[in-house]
C-alpha cells in the first residue's frame, strides 16, 4: 500500500507543473515528510497534526498529492486508535475518487474494526468491483470476513479470486495466497513455486507461512529469510522468526530476531516484539533482564494490565 501510494505521490508531482503556488506545494511536502517522520518515530498523533497542517496548504485543492497524505493520516488515526476518524479520512478520499479500490477496502477494514460488518461488507464489495483482478485484494477481503465470522461472504471472495487465470507472476502469487488462507497448503505450495520460478520473491513470505502453519519450522525459516533479502525492513517477518527460534528453544536467538525488528525503520508491532523479548529472557532465565525491559516496556504502555501482572511475578524472582 505504501508503494502505490508513492507512486500516486510520483505521478503527481512529475505532471503537476503550475498547478498552484509553489511555495505552497513546497511547503505541503515539507509537512508530509514531517508526518511521515513522525510515522517512522512512531507519534502517530503529531504524524496526524502535520498531514492536518499539510492538508491545510491548499484547501479546496484535490490532487494525488492530497490523496496520498490522507492515506497516510489515515494509517496513522488507525494507529492511535481513532478508528472512527480514519473512517472519515477515507471517506473523503472515497469522494474525491469514487473508485478508488484500496480507500474502499481500508474503510471497509476500519469499518471491521470499528465492528460494523455491514458497512464493511459494503466497502469489500465495492473494492472488488473497481478491481476485479487484484487477487490480492480478494485473500485481503477473505481474510477479514473470515475473522469476523462472515464464512458465507469470505466463501464467495475465494472461489472468485481463485477463478482469476493467468501464468504471470502476480496471478501465480494471488492463487497462491488464496489457497494459503483457504488452508489448502498442498496447492498453495505449488502456486507459490510457481510465482519464484518466476522471480516474485514476495511469494517466500507466503511459502513461509504455509509452512509456518504446517508446524514445519525450519523450512518457514529458510523461506522467511530469503523474503528479509528482499526485505530487510519487515518487522512482522522477524517477529515469525523470533517465535520459530522461541519454539525451538533457542531463547539467545529468539531475542536477537525480535531486536533485530524492533530496530526496523518502520516498525508496526513494536509492542509483539517487545513482549516477546521479555517473554525469551524469562524462558532463558535471566529474570533480572526481562524485569528491567518489562520497567522499560511499562513506560510506553502503562495499561497494559497483563504486563503489570507479569511485572509484579517478576519482582519477586
Amino acid at each position: 500500500m505504501r508503494a502505490l501510494i508513492c507512486t500516486a505521490a510520483a505521478a503527481f508531482l512529475l505532471a503537476c507543473g503550475g498547478c498552484g503556488d509553489e511555495k505552497q506545494i513546497e511547503q505541503e511536502q515539507a509537512y508530509r515528510q514531517t508526518g511521515l517522520e513522525r510515522i517512522d518515530q512512531e507519534d502517530y498523533e503529531g504524524a496526524v497534526k502535520a498531514f492536518d497542517m499539510a492538508l491545510q496548504e491548499r484547501v479546496g485543492i484535490v490532487s494525488n498529492l492530497e490523496e496520498d497524505i490522507n492515506f497516510y493520516k489515515a494509517y496513522a488515526q488507525m494507529e492511535t486508535g481513532k478508528v472512527t476518524d480514519a473512517i472519515a479520512t477515507y471517506s473523503a478520499i472515497i469522494e474525491y475518487d469514487k473508485k478508488n479500490a484500496d480507500a474502499y477496502y481500508l474503510r471497509g477494514c476500519a469499518y471491521m474494526s470499528a465492528g460494523q460488518p455491514d458497512q464493511a461488507a459494503a466497502d469489500f464489495k465495492n473494492a472488488a468491483e473497481y478491481e476485479k483482478d487484484n487477487g490480492q485484494m480478494y485473500a485481503g477481503i477473505y481474510e477479514q470476513l473470515v475473522m469476523a465470522g462472515l464464512l458465507d461472504d469470505a466463501a464467495g471472495y475465494l472461489e472468485q479470486g481463485l477463478k482469476m487465470k493467468g501464468d504471470d507472476a502476480a496471478a501465480y502469487l494471488s492463487r497462491g495466497r488464496l489457497y494459503f488462507v483457504s488452508g489448502d497448503y498442498e496447492k498453495a505450495e505449488s502456486e507459490l513455486n510457481a510465482a519464484l520460478d518466476k522471480k516474485e520473491t514476495t511469494a517466500n513470505l507466503y511459502l513461509g507461512r504455509v509452512f509456518q502453519a504446517q508446524g514445519k519450522n525450519e523450512e518457514a525459516k529458510s523461506y522467511y529469510q530469503a523474503y528479509l533479502e528482499e526485505n530487510p525492513n519487515d518487522s512482522k517477518i522477524l517477529y515469525e522468526l523470533g517465535q520459530i527460534a522461541f519454539e525451538n528453544k533457542d531463547y539467545e536467538q529468539a531475542i536477537a530476531w525480535f531486536e533485530e525488528g524492533m530496530a526496523c525503520k518502520n516498525v508496526i508491532n513494536k509492542r509483539e516484539l517487545w513482549a516477546g523479548k521479555i517473554a525469551a529472557f524469562e524462558y532463558m532465565g535471566n529474570f533480572d533482564a526481562a524485569k528491567q525491559e518489562m520497567e522499560a516496556y511499562l513506560e510506553s504502555y502503562p495499561n497494559d494490565v497483563a504486563a503489570q501482572r507479569e511485572y509484579l511475578f517478576l519482582k519477586t524472582r
